[in-house]
């Protein structure tokens, strides 16, 4: 469907189509599900399926669905995930907050996905607005809207299910009749681009602050109509990790970005959000009844995160740095959990789900234990990229239940003196050491992830990446007398926010440019492979992350020319983004380019993730001095 802005109409907010006439919601409060129209379900069934090209997406009949009754419950919450189904049906984060809704007494809890581009365009056509997948009743008749913001690129996607649902983009422009339209995940901690569309962020574990912001919704629904205002006081102040943006202002700060940090408009308003996390992982939902797609999904499996944080702290890794502490799960509990979602889905495959899998401390243990419990069933364990070093040289070669098809690892650069420098503890002895171990337990092919643009960088550490491959495909010879397949997917540096890393510039395209011909010209009729990132799509993403207030000026203007799905190759239109920067008087290299200055405000440092600014400069600083060291 071709990016054309007169193609997507936009839903009348106030009003949907019931086939028959237009309903337009009375004044009062968020109006009860039950009121929507009867009709709604036929209508999708009969007018837009028959339209789209995956109308297994939008059937809503996953099996473990709990399908509440919308109407009996206090209150209502659509849970959205902001890119298409096959994505969103996959998130794990959004089944345990799906699970955990459900599993309260007085709430119902549906969900939502982003239409691809021609299911939206149908719908405006039809004039039909977005709807619950499971109640088929409209999102703007659901008391609370929460997306799941895991990435930058899934910005203007928040906007397309917004205005499909016929709720007003701004929150400046919602009445006490609108849901509240609250965000968690990633973004949550870096809220600045999206500040003017959200009414509330939460910022960590949602497992802690959505129970209690549902309350406060729900007391102040039984109170009846009141200042919309008021409420959003109420959040900011009861619940620590909420982040309420219309309570704060910008301010400009005299520094060379030019990048404006936030401030309270009010003095009881907290200065500072508190980052939200469980104590204990067990206190988080178990998946032992996964959602199952009916449709296509990304990962079409069985999860059980049995690790929350990562001790590594490596310094490029924003995740690393914000979900902490380390919470694990015991052995026992993951192969009850896992027997429980094997059993419930029929799934053939489990994945154990953590940000440094190597980490976990008995893992060798948990994956005997599995390979006991699973295989007779034939059911495969699938190991996410893996750290090098003795867990994976340790790695029982008997495990018949680990999928050996390709093992991966991420390097992030080929050069020790950068790992240092990034805090990354491998050497080039560790990776052919377990190379050659994993080749010889039965792994038939190895990818490995580097990162392009980091600080210090030289051509020299450009060849090492194509240098390091071709030694670990060696490796192999010594096995069986065959040359490893090795793949590298090369991406490039982002400097992100509540990192050592975010004082950094980020390069400029050029330079990424550069880099991809080198690399291609390395390794033409070589047993490596490489795959380079979308250089357009990591700027955008630097911007999106790094952003403040002002770019959701780029992101409205983008989406107005008709910027959709842009973490998609074929939906990412970067002249639009263009544009959009063209349009907003927007320079992205205040953003993306310029070191920013130790010591000042930023636009995400009233977000108080768990290693404060004070060690994130130590971190910096320490980092520096890496890179002036010599190489031994």
């Amino acid at each position: 469907m071709p990016h054309d802005a007169a193609a997507f109409a936009p839903i009348q907010a106030g009003a949907y189509d019931t086939g028959s006439k237009v309903v337009v919601k009375p004044e009062g409060y968020m109006l009860s599900p039950s009121q929507a129209p009867r009709n709604l379900a036929q209508r999708i069934s009969d007018e837009l399926l028959p339209r789209v090209s995956h109308p297994g997406q939008y059937v809503g009949l996953e099996h473990n669905a709990r399908r509440k009754d919308i109407a009996a419950a206090e209150i209502s919450i659509a849970l959205c995930f902001p890119d298409a189904y096959s994505v969103g049906i996959s998130h794990l984060g959004s089944q345990v907050l799906y699970h955990l809704l459900n599993d309260i007494p007085h709430v119902a809890c549906d969900r939502a996905y982003c239409p691809l581009p021609d299911a939206e365009q149908a719908m405006r056509e039809l004039g039909l607005g977005l709807f619950g997948w499971e109640s088929r009743c409209h999102l703007r008749d659901f008391d609370v809207l929460g997306f799941s913001l895991s990435y930058e690129l899934c910005a203007t996607n928040v906007l397309t299910m917004l205005d499909l649902a016929g709720v007003p983009l701004h929150g400046r422009d919602r009445t006490w009749r609108d849901p509240l339209v609250i965000a968690g995940d990633a973004l949550a901690d870096t809220p600045e681009p999206l500040a003017d569309f959200v009414d509330v962020f939460l910022a960590g574990d949602g497992e802690v602050s959505l129970p209690p912001l549902v309350e406060l919704v729900r007391q102040a629904k039984l109170q009846g109509p009141q200042d919309r205002q008021d409420l959003l006081l109420h959040i900011a102040r009861e619940v620590p990790a909420a982040y309420v943006p219309s309570l704060y202002e910008p301010y400009d700060v005299d520094d060379a970005a030019g990048l404006q940090p936030v401030r309270p408009v009010r003095p009881d308003v907290p200065a500072t959000i508190v980052h939200a996390h469980l104590a204990r992982l067990s206190d988080s939902p178990a998946m032992r009844r996964p959602l199952a797609p009916v449709a296509e999904a990304v990962h079409d499996r069985a999860v059980v995160e049995i690790m929350r944080g990562c001790p590594n702290a490596c310094r490029f890794c924003q995740a690393g740095h914000t979900r902490l502490p380390v919470r694990l799960r015991g052995v026992d509990e993951v192969i009850d959990i896992a027997r429980d979602a094997i059993d419930s889905t029929g799934y053939h495959e489990l994945s154990l789900l953590s940000l440094s899998t190597s980490d976990y401390p008995r893992l060798g243990e948990l994956i005997a234990r599995l390979d006991a419990e699973f295989a007779p069933r034939r059911v495969s364990i699938s190991l996410p990229s893996l750290r090098v070093g003795t867990a994976l040289r340790d790695l029982p070669a008997a495990t018949s239940t680990v999928r050996k098809g390709g093992l991966t690892i991420a390097a992030e650069t080929a050069s020790e003196r950068l790992r240092r420098a990034i805090r990354k503890n491998i050497t080039d002895q560790d990776m052919l050491e377990g190379v050659k171990a994993a080749y010889a337990a039965g792994w038939g092919k190895v990818k490995l992830y580097f990162m392009a643009g980091l600080p210090g960088e030289t051509d020299a550490d450009i060849d090492g990446i194509f240098e390091l491959c071709m030694r670990l495909s060696r490796a192999r010879l010594d096995v069986d007398g065959r040359k490893g397949a090795i793949s590298a997917s090369v991406s490039w540096l982002v400097p992100k926010p509540h990192t050592p890393m975010q004082w950094w510039a980020m390069r400029e395209a050029e330079y990424f440019w550069s880099v991809r011909h080198r690399l291609r010209d390395l390794t033409r009729r070589s047993p490596v492979t490489v795959k380079l990132h979308h250089i357009e799509r990591s700027l955008l993403e630097a911007l999106l992350c790094r952003g403040d207030r002002r770019v959701g000026r780029v992101i409205e203007a983008a989406w107005r020319a008709g910027a959709r799905l842009d973490a998609w190759d074929e939906h990412f239109k970067h002249e639009l983004w263009q544009q959009a920067l063209k349009q907003t008087g927007i320079d992205p290299a205040i953003y993306v380019h310029r070191p920013l200055p130790p010591g000042r405000p930023l636009p995400w440092t009233h977000i108080l993730c768990p290693h404060g600014q004070q060690f994130l400069q130590e971190e910096f600083h320490r980092m520096q001095q890496e890179l002036e060291k010599p190489e031994p």
